[in-house]
């Protein structure tokens, strides 16, 4: 979920996709000229495509992408596009696996800094504003959903050490859906690899996780992703606040939450990365990270 591999470490190889844009019809009045490896994800392949009529960002994603559904990622994708906060989806193939959206040329990492925090927040309320109807994630429920694929990829269930770890993580989600549930459409894979700045404006990418769930799950993302401090955290919250519209006296509240929801989401990078790891060995150093930050994230949690 989180983290991407740089473009040196996975780009695939460029024939194969010249060849795939050939066989697209999206591509029937447009020939490719030329494709260029963009920065990849653990599973997808991203690449720039350059036809007489413009840019285009081509995602090849695998066939097994387990729990994923294509349609739900596109409509998310569309309703965040129409916001102006996501590039356009224009092609979705998954006969060939690829996924076609319009190129954001001119950008940058996003980085979360004082000043870009407003814009952040504001980015953020925007697209929990949206109404998509989509299934709501249930924590606990993914979390053992989680762990089930963990036990496919391994052939066991988890390591005996890790057990207790796990017994931890589901009380903590738990309690977390016993309190008051903000419902919105979320993001849920918020990093530097899927936030771009250009054009003076924050453009979220890869929607591929996108789906209702509470709001706390993507701010407890952009917090563990981006090593927020506990003073540039509150600055969010107050401004996400603020964007929101929530209220005022429920800062309190929504900073309790956080806590428990970056466990979860520490959580579900941890056991997303160990079922990964048996077939992507850059995979073992991120369970490895994010089993480190939900047991730090833990031991934050009031008694």
């Amino acid at each position: 979920m989180a983290g991407k591999l740089s473009a040196a470490t996975a780009t695939g190889g460029v024939g194969p996709v010249s060849a795939l844009c050939r066989h697209l019809e999206f591509f029937a009045a447009h020939p490719a000229l030329a494709v260029t490896p963009l920065s990849n994800g653990e599973l997808n392949l991203n690449y720039q495509v350059e036809t007489c009529r413009g840019m285009y960002a081509l995602r090849r994603y695998p066939a097994s992408s387990s729990g994923v559904c294509r349609q739900q990622e596109l409509r998310c994708q569309h309703a965040a596009a129409v916001a102006g906060i996501a590039p356009a989806p224009l092609c979705l193939n998954n006969h060939l696996q690829v996924l076609i959206s319009e190129f954001i040329q001119g950008g940058s990492r996003f980085e979360v800094t004082t000043q870009t925090i407003p814009i952040l927040a504001c980015t953020l309320a925007k697209l929990h504003k949206l109404r998509t109807r989509t299934a709501l994630l249930q924590p606990v429920n993914y979390l053992q959903q989680l762990a089930q694929h963990v036990a496919e990829s391994s052939g066991h269930e988890l390591l005996h050490a890790d057990a207790p770890l796990f017994a931890r993580l589901l009380r903590a989600a738990k309690h977390y859906q016993t309190l008051p549930t903000d419902e919105v459409l979320c993001h849920l894979d918020l990093h530097g690899g899927n936030m771009l700045w250009a054009k003076q404006k924050l453009w979220l990418l890869d929607f591929e996780y996108a789906q209702s769930a509470d709001s706390c799950l993507d701010l407890a993302a952009v917090s563990l992703n981006f090593q927020l401090s506990a003073a540039t955290e509150q600055q969010l919250l107050a401004a996400y606040q603020q964007h929101r519209a929530i209220g005022v006296g429920v800062d309190t509240a929504l900073s309790a939450k956080l806590v428990l929801a970056k466990i979860i989401f520490s959580g579900f990078c941890w056991l997303w990365y160990l079922s990964l790891q048996q077939k992507l060995t850059s995979c073992q150093q991120q369970a490895q990270y994010w089993q480190q930050q939900l047991t730090e994230q833990l031991a934050l949690q009031p008694s």
